[in-house]
């Protein structure tokens, strides 16, 4: 399809122009909401990108975000657009050595942070980062003993004041092939990759999703989904730029309950986390509710799964149900949700299924990073349950061989940033290998039915390469393997098989009291043992990257049961799907005493 808008300064100022004085961008300053215009977000933008030519940004320079979600880190973005500045975000809950390695690996000139805790992990990590030339501070207070590093700082404050007249505009012309951002993802080594997306990219992308999505200006966005996520950067920032919408941001997650009551959104952003602790709190309500509303709950439920399957349902019982059950449900998510949308991780079927049955339709869709990101979405008329529906307009879809999915379009990255073999690995012919399993019905719908790489992805987005933290606990003479569970999961669990030999020593230097092997393992102290071994070995990942809870097993995998390769590498998927028993438990119901580290 043609694309009117030459680059994303283009998208904006088209916004401006068209719905200058609508309000474009809600947040909450002294607990209370304040608002932007569309002519505000435009002025403040242009005298932002000023400043950062002024602060030494040339075009094509790399400018790092390290902040949570603000209307500050979206004007940031725009504005670096809009001077032809290739953004870097940087997710806010990342360590110094992980946020170093993105900062020196982008060649990062200059970062724009949120608050003290942020400047506070350059300290350490300065002296390497030999590119980084200045700063933006969002908060006032950052430019307050923060020469110690050596940057210039300049307050966000006084970056979007007018600044004189008769500076000339430093708009950048940049085409559809220029680079607009690195957005850095993990890859199955464990080592972050640059992925390079194009403003041609992220246009079409956008373009796109407002194609087949029925949206509009008149639709009001909440914010909560991290910004430096490509689902939120595109769906809930470019998307909702370039329909000229109302995004509001969202103070923190903790108070997304209370601004979706205050905030009333048209339609919901959010990975399958978000959706199953909604559905949480209701089961919680109901299930402390009078013995009446139990079973009314029920009943409007039933009405819903048979409105669901497409059994005749009779009026008068839509619109009681209505009234008494699914109406309070909408509450929740503010009253005005028309739909939401689920991305980041697979959504499990019975949760669309029970959002559906109290009238809520959650559209599950498909893509990656690579692809800027939606490939496939279910539609509000045209959905199916289980599968994340099909590829969007122009965007192609096909399974290999081996059944791994391959996608070709205009909304496919121009590579990983100084990684060639690792780009010609995933970009073939044209085509895009994501690494993801899975199968491609009579009518389009695609399910994903596995993954090819072994990186995991937990309910809320998060992906974690397992290796290198199972590697790191199999350093322990304790250890003799480490296999990481989680997959949809909320957190990240381990099973264990410990070397019996070792352990049979620590019994012994610890006086440890058993009847045999399997009693020993089910030992208090040798398990808090184990316990603080995998603290101190996980110290410096990530919070979603650690460890919960382990299981020790018995006996090691074996390749005559098939867990093993014969080169005795571990079968993953077998090996989980044969252990899974003991680590479920945790997620369902908590540990019980003496299970849990």
């Amino acid at each position: 399809m043609t694309l009117t808008p030459r680059n994303l300064g283009d998208l904006l100022a088209s916004t401006v122009s068209d719905h200058g004085r609508k309000r474009a961008m809600l947040f909450r300053f002294n607990g209370r909401y304040e608002s932007y215009t569309w002519e505000e977000v435009g002025r403040k933008t242009a005298a932002l990108a000023k400043r950062l030519v002024l602060m030494g940004l040339k075009p094509g320079d790399r400018l790092a975000i390290l902040s949570e979600n603000r209307p500050e880190w979206a004007l940031t973005d725009l504005a670096a657009q809009t001077a032809g500045i290739v953004t870097v975000p940087i997710y806010p809950s990342l360590t110094s050595d992980e946020v170093a390695y993105i900062l020196k690996d982008s060649q990062s000139r200059c970062v724009a942070l949120s608050g003290r805790h942020q400047l506070d992990k350059l300290v350490p990590v300065r002296a390497g980062l030999q590119d980084l030339r200045c700063a933006l501070a969002f908060d006032g207070d950052l430019t307050v003993g923060a020469m110690e590093l050596g940057l210039p700082f300049t307050s966000f404050t006084e970056a979007t004041s007018d600044l004189s007249a008769d500076l000339p505009s430093v708009a950048v012309k940049r085409s559809h092939e220029d680079l607009a951002t690195l957005i850095y993802t993990s890859g199955t080594t464990g080592v972050p990759k640059g992925v390079m997306l194009t403003h041609g990219n992220l246009i079409e992308n956008a373009a796109l999703c407002r194609q087949v999505l029925r949206m509009g200006p008149e639709d009001v966005h909440l914010s909560f989904l991290p910004l430096c996520h490509i689902f939120e950067r595109l769906a809930g920032h470019y998307l909702m730029v370039s329909i000229g919408a109302t995004i509001a941001y969202a103070e923190n997650m903790d108070t997304v309950p209370r601004d979706l009551q205050a905030v009333r959104p048209t339609f919901v952003l959010g990975v399958p986390r978000f959706f199953e602790k909604i559905r949480g709190r209701v089961l919680d309500a109901v299930s402390q509710a009078s013995p009446f509303r139990r079973l009314m709950f029920g009943w409007a439920q039933d009405i819903g799964r048979r409105i669901r399957t497409g059994e005749r349902v009779g009026a008068l019982a839509r619109l009681t149900a209505d009234r008494l059950v699914f109406s309070k449900f909408r509450a929740r998510l503010g009253g005005r949700v028309r739909f939401c949308v689920s991305g980041g991780a697979p959504l499990p079927k019975e949760i669309a299924e029970f959002f559906a049955d109290l009238g809520v339709v959650i559209l599950e869709g498909y893509g990656l990073t690579e692809t800027s990101p939606v490939i496939t979405v279910n539609l509000e008329r045209e959905h199916r349950f289980g599968t994340v529906g099909r590829p969007l307009p122009g965007v192609e879809l096909r399974l290999s061989e081996e059944v791994e999915v391959l996608t070709r379009s205009a909304c496919v990255m121009k590579g990983y940033y100084n990684k060639p073999a690792e780009t010609a690995d995933v970009l073939r012919d044209g085509w895009f290998h994501t690494g993801d399993l899975g199968r491609i019905d009579a009518e389009g719908y695609l399910t994903i039915t596995g993954r090819k790489k072994e990186l995991i992805c937990t309910s809320g987005g998060k992906k974690i390469s397992p290796r290198p933290i199972e590697e790191s606990i199999e350093k322990d003479p304790a250890v003799l393997r480490c296999v990481l569970y989680g997959e949809g999961k909320r957190f990240i669990t381990a099973l264990i098989v410990p070397d019996r030999a070792e352990v049979e020593r620590i019994a012994h230097a610890e006086k440890l009291a058993y009847t045999d092997y399997a009693d020993l393992l089910r030992s208090e102290h040798l398990r808090k043992l184990f316990g603080a071994m995998i603290e101190e070995r996980t110290a410096s990942l990530a919070g979603f990257e650690k460890i919960k809870y382990f299981a020790l097993l018995e006996e090691d995998f074996s390749a005559s049961r098939g867990e093993l390769t014969p080169t005795l590498k571990v079968k993953r998927d077998i090996v989980l799907r044969r252990y899974a028993h003991l680590l479920d438990p945790y997620y369902d119901e908590g540990p019980k005493p003496g299970q849990a580290r």
